[in-house]
């Protein structure tokens, strides 16, 4: 049939703070639009539950007391039923471990698809245990999935190299709405409401804090670059378990009076008052920061992971350097620094890059697409 009479229905567990979050509401908010049926449904009641029902997108609590409790796997199976549901797209390795549950219980006879956000490997990096026996069930459960949808080639590669079955997985790239009115922030109001010292530049990194997005190499470098200049303020935007941790580390490199810790906030501020962003992932999808950077016409220089290739290109619009390269990030920040100019025309143009290939539109009708040929076995 057409796409009008697909049913969908989402598993995610709803802690999610980061891309996964955005990631499904933008695409649940899309097929909203084109009156597809799609239901997600969240494991407890966070910001992605808030937002979903904020959105007007029909979403469903259905709260787990901890991961040993699988009384809600008959109710998402109920609920299935009730909506005669076509696709079961599971989000996250809590998601994928029902999802599994369900489908290997005979509980409801669906297509089931995972979306793959980030490497399941990497997800509890620092506890040895966790990531034992968490990325082991999590793989596990993955292999029992019909399909899978990754957010760039370089995760389609990585599952093809574990062993996955590559005609059963497919790539789509994150979008966002580059229609929307961009704000405009006046620089000495949000100095003055973060309470931010004052200077001619400030350079924006936006990810959450944990070991994989590789805040220490940031602040090497900045230690590196605040050696030949002084006027510029780091902005250290995200939350996660490192925080004191890395606010030692800038203490002791004696950097702090130029790095700003700022939190989890909404990231358009910064990005509207930096020269250009940073990331230094060590493992990454395609990361959404760098869309919201490129939708505020700021420049991205990031370490050449993941699917992140695709929109910046090294000395065009931006800069690729490798994971840990302290020296080679500290000098492109301080061209970038140096030269306004350049970091002028690298904004515009990734800009009309992303906004051609990342829109929301391209992302939904991805997804479209893959559901429908998931129903019919028909590549549209």
């Amino acid at each position: 049939g057409g796409s009008s009479a697909m049913r969908i229905l989402h598993i995610i567990s709803g802690g999610e703070v980061g891309g996964s979050k955005k990631h499904l509401i933008s695409l649940s908010n899309e097929l909203k639009n084109k009156e597809i049926k799609n239901i997600v449904v969240t494991l407890m009641d966070g910001e992605l539950y808030k937002e979903a029902k904020a959105c007007g997108i029909d979403v469903r609590l259905i709260k787990q007391k901890n991961r040993m409790d699988l009384s809600v796997v008959d109710e998402i199976q109920r609920i299935c039923q009730n909506e005669n549901i076509d696709i079961i797209n599971c989000h996250g390795g809590r998601a994928n471990f029902l999802g599994a549950l369900l489908k290997n219980k005979n509980k409801y006879n669906a297509k089931y698809v995972s979306t793959i956000h980030s490497d399941y490997k990497e997800d509890y990096k620092g506890n040895r245990y966790k990531t034992i026996v968490y990325s082991n069930i999590n793989k596990n459960a993955l292999k029992s999935f019909d399909y899978y949808i990754t957010v760039s080639n370089t995760f389609k590669n990585m599952l093809i190299q574990r062993g996955f079955d590559s005609s059963k997985i497919m790539v789509v790239y994150n979008g966002i709405d580059f229609d929307k009115q961009r704000e405009t922030f006046n620089i000495n109001d949000v100095v003055s409401k973060y309470n931010l010292p004052y200077r001619k530049h400030y350079v924006s990194m936006v990810a959450r804090l944990h070991p994989v997005k590789g805040h220490k190499v940031f602040l090497d470098s900045i230690n590196i670059v605040l050696r030949q200049f002084s006027d510029v303020q780091f902005l250290i935007v995200g939350e996660g378990d490192i925080l004191s941790d890395l606010k030692a580390y800038a203490d002791n490199l004696g950097i702090s009076n130029n790095v700003s810790f700022l939190g989890f906030q909404k990231p358009d501020e910064f990005y509207s008052i930096s020269d250009f962003t940073v990331l230094t992932s060590y493992t990454e999808s395609f990361p959404l920061s760098i869309l919201e950077s490129a939708y505020y016409k700021k420049p991205v220089i990031s370490t050449n992971v993941g699917g992140i290739s695709d929109l910046i290109e090294d000395g065009f619009n931006g800069y690729l350097v490798e994971p840990k390269d302290k020296e080679t990030l500290s000098k492109r920040m301080l061209e970038l620094l140096n030269d306004n100019n350049k970091a002028v025309i690298f904004g515009d143009r990734i800009y009309n890059k992303a906004k051609k290939l990342y829109s929301l539109e391209n992302f939904a009708n991805s997804y479209i697409r893959i559901y429908n040929y998931i129903l019919t076995g028909e590549k549209k």
